[in-house]
């Protein structure tokens, strides 16, 4: 007993003196470090912005966190934005922290990252949303700051030293514009956002948030499943509309989320939701186009296994679905997005960051085009239409006889229809490596870009030989990218099916039809519902197979 005593009478005095040094380390520091006050401004306004942040010392590589300057342990989880979120306007409150590179486990980023970094240009550890007029202590020697503004603003990555002379510095940094897109028509939009939206606070969060990445419209999704929905929204429709300036909040909602896929609802007055018929997509389909100005999409199109959601052949038929995320955790799928354009189908392209399984808000970014007015309404509007392009760097435009992407044009065979691409980047986002421009025999044309220029311009001449739907896309030598949605280009009234590549698409839908079946029939609980919605795809798909070859 007596030797018990002694063992716990030493621990105490170890972590006694363990607790002494750290307080000792402490005032130490606290008399050695810099008070530095930080001012971030737009060069056009010189107005203060929020802006996302990341410092770090080079000589150790450890993150600081403001006001404190303490080291940070590790990034903030999932669990914050389940709970939600509260802004404070203290200048030196600043946001969660962001894993923005290394291999995720979803409760910091998605695993589906594998090492890409979150956003191509932006190579720190993390990134925190501050105020843009903040202070943090910290240490004499060399510092290295990233400040980052949405993709219209070229990011700043600075190194500065701190001298022991001096125990208070002020730093300005001015964001300088690559691209102002608003002022040609186009406004960006995130999709795919969960985070609760009942209080003041969590909205003002949202907003300043949403300012931080200079991202215009924020679709907050209420996401559930069979037994319930999480991150609350107030409610639906226009008057739960949260709008300040030229940033919009819009509830929505993921839901059915299934081993079928998960479907976006936005623009909703209502959740579209029935758990007795969770499975039945073609349901919430038909409850969400209801709604007036509502749209449905696929989620997670762009990386789920080695193609797509696996229900998503089942449920892709003509105006059943409006958009597909192309875009997401850095990969984009344009192999099974050009397969479902090559069947006659019209998808729009869309972006969504997924936040809090995304790093930040408007990682990746849905481009709309809404003319001189922005509004939420015009901008869902442009959506439904297609006139779209999604980046998480770059811009890109493309225009056939003037029009713009989702636009449909008539024409008659051997008419000639004028055809510009035009993509820009800026060194700071991404080098432009190569444009390619698409249709549905494959790559109609590719210009590659040798000398680095920050633009690249395509004007070509098209003799119309046949229906067909054209798209663009930029790639970055950093993996940035852009793609926009088709143009589709009506000759003497075809479809722009592909009647070359059709069949075999249709095949490894069949393929899938039949994966399905086999897979519902052996369940411990079969479920005709789905038995018969697989037969109706596959009776879709063979009526389309023997449309096209009668077409063809």
């Amino acid at each position: 007993m007596e030797k018990m005593r002694r063992i716990n009478l030493l621990i105490v005095l170890v972590l006694l003196f363990s607790l002494c040094s750290s307080i000792v380390l402490f005032a130490q520091e606290g008399e050695k470090s810099v008070n530095v006050s930080i001012r971030v401004v737009e060069e056009d306004t010189r107005e203060i912005t929020p802006v996302m942040v990341c410092i770090t010392s080079v000589d150790d590589g450890k993150v600081r966190i403001p006001p404190s300057g303490e080291i940070l342990k590790r990034p903030s989880g999932e669990n914050l934005f389940y709970k939600g979120i509260e802004f404070d306007s203290d200048k030196n409150w600043i946001g969660p922290v962001r894993k923005m590179n290394g291999l995720g486990n979803n409760g910091d980023r998605s695993f589906v990252y594998g090492l890409l970094p979150s956003l191509p240009y932006w190579s720190d550890q993390v990134a925190y949303q501050t105020s843009g007029d903040f202070t943090i202590k910290l240490l004499p020697g060399k510092w290295h700051i990233s400040i980052g503004h949405g993709n219209e603003f070229i990011p700043i990555h600075e190194e500065f030293t701190l001298s022991d002379k001096k125990k208070e510095i002020k730093k300005e940094f001015v964001l300088k514009r690559w691209i102002h897109l608003p002022q040609r028509g186009w406004y960006s939009g995130d999709v795919h956002v969960h985070h609760p939206s009942e209080t003041p606070g969590q909205k003002a969060f949202l907003l300043e948030y949403a300012k931080a990445e200079d991202v215009h419209l924020v679709n907050l999704l209420e996401m559930g499943d069979e037994h319930d929905t999480y991150f609350k929204q107030e409610g639906f429709g226009q008057k739960f509309r949260v709008t300040k300036g030229d940033i919009c909040l819009v509830g929505g909602q993921e839901d059915p989320r299934s081993k079928y896929g998960h479907i976006v609802g936005l623009n909703i007055n209502g959740l579209a939701r029935d758990t007795a018929q969770y499975n039945y997509y073609d349901v919430v389909f038909k409850k969400l186009h209801e709604q007036p100005g509502a749209l449905a999409g696929f989620s997670h199109f762009s990386w789920n296994g080695n193609g797509v959601p696996l229900g998503f052949p089942m449920f892709i038929r003509p105006n059943e679905i409006d958009f597909v995320e192309l875009l997401q955790f850095a990969h984009i799928n344009t192999s099974d997005y050009h397969d479902y354009l090559n069947l006659g189908l019209r998808l729009t392209a869309a972006a969504g960051s997924d936040l809090p399984w995304g790093s930040t808000l408007g990682e990746v970014r849905t481009f709309v085009y809404t003319g001189n007015d922005f509004s939420a309404d015009a901008w869902f509007a442009g959506l439904k239409s297609g006139h779209s392009f999604v980046s998480n760097g770059p811009a890109l435009f493309l225009e056939i006889d003037g029009k713009i992407p989702g636009t449909e044009i008539k024409k008659s065979l051997g008419d000639k229809s004028e055809l510009k691409v035009k993509a820009i980047s800026n060194p700071g986002i991404g080098n432009i490596n190569h444009v390619a421009i698409y249709h549905n025999s494959g790559i109609l044309m590719e210009t590659m870009n040798p000398e680095k220029q920050d633009s690249l311009e395509i004007n070509i001449s098209l003799t119309l030989e046949k229906s067909q739907w054209i798209a663009a896309a930029v790639y970055c030598d950093n993996g940035a990218v852009a793609h926009t949605t088709p143009i589709y280009v009506i000759v003497d009234g075809h479809p722009t099916w592909d009647a070359e590549t059709a069949p075999s698409i249709i095949c490894t839908n069949l393929g899938a039809i039949k994966l399905m079946e086999d897979m519902e029939k052996s369940s411990l609980f079969l479920d005709p519902g789905i038995l018969l919605r697989l037969e109706i795809a596959r009776n879709f798909y063979n009526n389309l197979l023997i449309k096209i070859s009668e077409d063809h």
